[in-house]
């Protein structure tokens, strides 16, 4: 891999397979009582880059942080 190029593979944890798994069934459900098609999960990964990526920060103390508006 090029230092230009990011990795287009990642591995989630158990737990954070656990959990993307039970927010994509309560994404999904409430699709479906709006009557709008269910999304993977990999699609639901990549909604939540789009709205959150621009929004990465980093603090004083070099933790990364999400600054929602």
């Amino acid at each position: 891999m090029s230092s230009t190029t990011m990795a287009t593979n990642v591995r989630l944890t158990e737990t954070e397979q656990e959990t993307l798994r039970k927010k994509a069934i309560e994404i999904n459900r409430m699709l479906v009582k709006q009557g709008r098609q269910p999304l993977r999960d990999s699609q639901i990964i990549h909604k939540i880059l789009e709205k959150t990526i621009g929004c990465v920060q980093v603090d004083a103390a070099g933790e990364i942080q999400i600054e929602l508006e």
